[in-house]
């Protein structure tokens, strides 16, 4: 009984070995002439053999998937975790909420969007198949799938209505789809009342006609950054960029962070 399991033990090490070397290759069991069973990774001397040689082959080991680098602060990682969504049409911004692909954007990005919609995904060469989960039928909010099989970084949600006005925040993004990994800074002013673009602004709806509350910040925002993240210095997310007022630009609006869970629950489980 000991010699048969030092017999296992023997070919499981040399399987061990051609594994981690990761390279596929073969493993040969035969009997000598005394009876006694060898397992090498080459063919016997013809011989020294006593019966037949059983022949295995082991596939390659697995090439280790590309890792995303250590993150040197908060807002780096939040970059890290936001890619630039392209295709014919054009595109924008998107930024992952799981570690399995799971992201978000805004609903206007991928509106009439078709497969053909790819993820460039920071520090990687390759571009991912985008599907669309679900558009809210409210907010300027979609959930995608990026098919990527590397296990993905992602934004921890912060409730926006534990912002302070004046607290500083940051938009990432993609502007114009060519200065791709953009950072802006800028400060938090205030929860923007869907009843406000009534009362305050004499707009009977919206811009998009898209219906919520908002959050409304500074930092400068042009076309590509839409979709993307509105993050606090701790890189916790507040808001999905969605609207950019082209004459004050300082007044920017995004989607309530809250409101992910609110339309995507089913989802997040």
């Amino acid at each position: 009984m000991m010699k048969y399991q030092r017999t296992i033990i023997t070919f499981l090490l040399l399987f061990s070995l051609a594994t981690a070397n990761a390279f596929a290759g073969k493993a040969y069991i035969w009997r000598d002439k005394g009876g006694k069973v060898h397992f090498s990774d080459r063919p016997p001397v013809s011989e020294d053999v006593g019966g037949e040689v059983e022949e295995r082959k082991f596939k390659a080991a697995p090439v280790p998937e590309k890792s995303t680098p250590i993150a040197r602060s908060p807002i780096e990682h939040a970059i890290q975790c936001t890619f630039r969504l392209k295709n014919k049409r054009g595109g924008a911004s998107g930024f992952f909420i799981n570690d399995t692909g799971l992201a978000v954007t805004a609903k206007h990005v991928v509106q009439g969007a078709t497969y053909s919609m790819k993820a460039e995904i920071p520090g990687d060469s390759g571009k991912y198949r985008v599907r669309v989960l679900k558009k809210s039928k409210k907010h300027d909010l979609a959930l995608i799938q990026v098919a990527t099989k590397r296990s993905t970084p992602y934004l921890k949600i912060r409730d926006p209505k534990t912002l302070v006005p004046g607290e500083e925040v940051w938009a990432v993004g993609n502007p114009l789809l060519a200065f791709k990994e953009t950072v802006t800074k800028g400060i938090f002013s205030r929860i923007f009342l869907e009843s406000d673009w009534k009362k305050e602004l004499k707009m009977k709806r919206p811009p998009y006609k898209f219906k919520g509350d908002w959050v409304q910040f500074s930092a400068p925002i042009i076309g590509g950054n839409s979709g993307g993240p509105l993050v606090d210095k701790e890189g916790r997310l507040i808001g999905i960029v969605s609207l950019g007022n082209t004459v004050h630009k300082a007044i920017n609006f995004a989607v309530p962070s809250s409101y992910i869970e609110k339309n995507f629950a089913s989802y997040l489980k």
